[in-house]
């Protein structure tokens, strides 16, 4: 049986468009089902031309006997909808979906959307591959842990099934299904895509934090599972000689939780020259930690500090300090390794302009290179969505307005509109970026022709989300 992999189109702006990841999610999926034994396509409409007639003119060459699609919130309708022209052209074709909205929600998903036939609950690839063993042999899905299906048009949910324990029975990912030559961008913003080829790696799965707005758990869980150095090593190996990749991105949730891990990644990094970067809390790192980052080739770490009020750190969960936010940056500035920052706006519904001016006067002074603003989304299945739901501040649950980026929120706080939200994200974007002490701090990084054509280019990026992208 052939199976196709579907990741939808995002609305993409300046700020997204050159950094482009690899689907790694789905080669995954698709490493699994290879190995029991069926044909796999993936389809990345991120980076390939996408129209109706273009998947309805792929969906008849291939006859897929099943259709698998990943899907956020902000794109669940977009899921929906390449479903449909599927079955127009192949009614035959078993369609199923998976991700952090429709794990939330599985049971509405069913009927919501009418062109999936079931949704993959949490961590897809033993749930997949067993519905691709059920499909291939004309069987349904009863008893399938992990799934919800239709019964009639009644929807059913399966008991959930237990994560995987040993990461390291996974396979390396399907790299081999991709065009490669289609991912220009550098897999991280900060990374000249001209000076670093680059893909990503996924070492451990779950989160312990529990952060009010965020969504993770609801795929993977919150225990902490890890591979083994010697695992994610083997798959460094492998990109390097069939790919030639010399730059990797770490996606972890959080990357340092295991110092013993880490030394020996590092160690791992540093015999074979290449270089990587990755995201970590601020109260999971230390200074001779980040010191032997930057030594094993470590050009970048993205923290998530959210914000610069005490009161609202407390109230999301975040379990960290300012102090923890400052040591952090201040240890990476001394061993030399590029900084981001994540911070939300209304990342609780009772967050004041206060607030607000604590987070612009953190940015400053912890003086990162790069710095993302996000108006908080309120996800199905987060804490932030229950207490935005009971407090009657979702005006309306229209899913492609749940992005961090490119929209008018469809929702509210106590003290902002959604507009006002989209204000007050971009004058903290303005007031960071367009000051005469960053641009001073970057000119010297634009001095060689690599350094002026990246750092132009993203400029003008960022101004044009600022004054183009956004007509408020």
């Amino acid at each position: 049986m052939r199976v196709i992999l579907i990741r939808p189109p995002k609305v993409q702006g300046a700020l997204e468009r050159s950094m482009v990841q690899h689907p790694v999610n789905l080669l995954m999926l698709a490493a699994v089902l290879e190995k029991s034994g069926f044909q796999c396509e993936v389809w990345d409409f991120e980076v390939q031309d996408f129209s109706g007639e273009i998947v309805r003119e792929k969906t008849g060459r291939s006859n897929p006997g099943l259709a698998g699609i990943t899907a956020l919130t902000c794109n669940i309708k977009t899921a929906n909808t390449i479903m449909g022209w599927i079955k127009s052209e192949s009614p035959e074709t078993f369609t199923v979906v998976g991700g952090p909205h429709v794990s939330a929600i599985p049971e509405r998903t069913l009927e919501e959307f009418a062109n999936f036939d079931a949704v993959v609950v949490g961590e897809g690839e033993l749930t997949l591959a067993e519905i691709c063993a059920r499909i291939s042999k004309g069987r349904g899905l009863e008893g399938v842990l992990g799934t919800a299906w239709r019964r009639s048009s009644s929807p059913v949910i399966e008991d959930p099934r237990p994560p995987m324990d040993n990461l390291d029975e996974l396979p390396y990912p399907a790299r081999h299904l991709i065009d490669h030559s289609l991912y220009k961008g550098a897999s991280s913003p900060g990374l000249d895509a001209t000076l670093h080829r680059s893909t990503e790696l996924f070492t451990t799965r779950g989160c312990p934090d529990r952060c009010s707005f965020c969504a993770s758990h609801l795929v993977f869980g919150r225990k902490v599972r890890a591979r083994s150095a010697e695992h994610v090593l083997g798959e460094v190996d492998q990109c390097m000689s069939k790919w030639g990749y010399r730059h990797y991105t770490v996606d972890d949730d959080t990357f340092t939780y295991r110092p013993s891990r880490l030394f020996d990644l590092c160690r791992g990094f540093k015999e074979r020259g290449i270089t990587w970067d990755c995201d970590t809390r601020v109260n999971a790192v230390n200074r001779e930690m980040i010191q032997m980052m930057a030594d094993s080739g470590c050009q970048k770490i993205a923290f998530g500090v959210e914000s610069g009020s005490p009161r609202i750190l407390k109230l999301i969960h975040k379990e960290i300090t300012l102090d923890q936010i400052r040591n952090a940056f201040q240890w990476a500035h001394e061993a030399g390794i590029i900084t981001t920052a994540f911070f939300m706006v209304a990342s609780h519904p009772s967050e004041t302009k206060e607030d607000l001016e604590m987070s612009l006067k953190l940015m400053k002074e912890i003086d990162t290179e790069l710095m993302a603003v996000a108006v908080a989304v309120p996800y199905p299945g987060t804490e932030l969505y229950r207490i935005m739901k009971n407090g009657d501040y979702i005006d309306e649950e229209r899913w492609e307005t749940f992005n961090h980026l490119h929209s008018i929120p469809s929702w509210h706080t106590e003290n902002f509109s959604g507009r006002k939200l989209v204000r007050l994200q971009n004058r903290l974007f303005r007031q960071f970026f367009i000051r005469p002490s960053f641009i001073w701090k970057t000119l010297p990084k634009a001095m060689s022709w690599h350094g002026f054509k990246y750092y132009t280019r993203s400029f003008l990026d960022i101004l044009k989300y600022l004054f183009i992208e956004k007509r408020i």
